[in-house]
This record gives structure tokens, sequence and C-alpha cells, in this order.
């Protein structure tokens, strides 16, 4: 007979338990934004055959980076297949989860051949995913990279 009386309390503390998750979720899903969310998502759709080309152009052209987080200074090397420096590229660091419209895209300056480089703000803290644009005559490189800011 004690275990017919638990039964109505189990029951009723796992129907607030998912309502108190489902409430949870809804929240955080109104509050933060997804990654997959793409606002010129017909734009980006029209060009994706230009950006498969230019991708495969830089593959071709044997394309690599390397970067250098010192401080707010963002340092990235970008070399050819003979490991002979790529000058002259157009270089963007786009902040992905920026939420200043002013500051998403950081001009990478070319201080050497081949080595560019960007101040990251001073407001921005965590982990941070950034994008490294490259372009150069018709060649582009993309990268992906999570940042640790302190």
């Amino acid at each position: 007979m004690n275990k017919l009386k638990k039964i109505p309390w189990l029951l009723l503390l796992i129907g607030s338990g998912f309502c108190v998750l489902m409430a949870w979720s809804i929240f955080l899903a109104s509050q933060r934004t997804s990654a997959v969310i793409d606002r010129d998502y017909y734009s980006h759709g029209l060009r994706y055959n230009e950006t498969l080309l230019e991708r495969q152009a830089a593959a071709s052209l044997g394309w690599t980076t390397s970067t250098r987080l010192l401080g707010r200074v963002m340092t990235v090397q970008l070399r050819d297949r003979d490991r002979r420096p790529v000058a002259r590229a157009h270089g963007t660091l786009n902040l992905l989860e920026s939420y200043d419209p002013q500051r998403r895209h950081l001009v990478l300056e070319e201080i050497e051949p081949g080595i560019f480089q960007a101040e990251l703000p001073a407001n921005l803290h965590g982990e941070l995913p950034v994008e490294i644009l490259f372009d150069l005559a018709g060649a582009r490189l993309s990268k992906r990279l999570l940042l640790s800011l302190p």
C-alpha cells in the first residue's frame, strides 16, 4: 500500500522536472543565436558555385596558413605549396559571434610578404569562433578557428 501512495508523487515530480527543463530550453533558445542561421542565405546560395571554384583554385595552389595569437594581436602566415609567402592577398578576419556590427569584420593588414595581422577588440572574452578569409586573383582560402581569449 505504501508503494501506491508514492506513485502519484513520482509522476508529479517527473512531470514538473520535464516542464522546468522545457522552460529552460525555451529561454536559452530565445536568448542565443545559432551559428547555423545565416541572414544572407539566398545570396550565399547564389554564390555557391563561384565560391567552390575559388576554394578549388586556392587548394590547387597549395595555400596553407599558420596562426598565432599574442595578447590581442592575431598574426596569420599565408604560404603556398613550396612554402613561399603569398604576398598581396586581401585578408579578412570575421568574428562570427560578434554583437557589435561595426567590429564584425577586421582587415588583416600585410606587415611583411605573406604575414598578416589584426588587433582584436578589447571587449571580447572567452571562446570566440572566427573565420579567416584570403582572396587573391580569383583564389579564396577560408579557415575557421576557435580562439580562447582571457
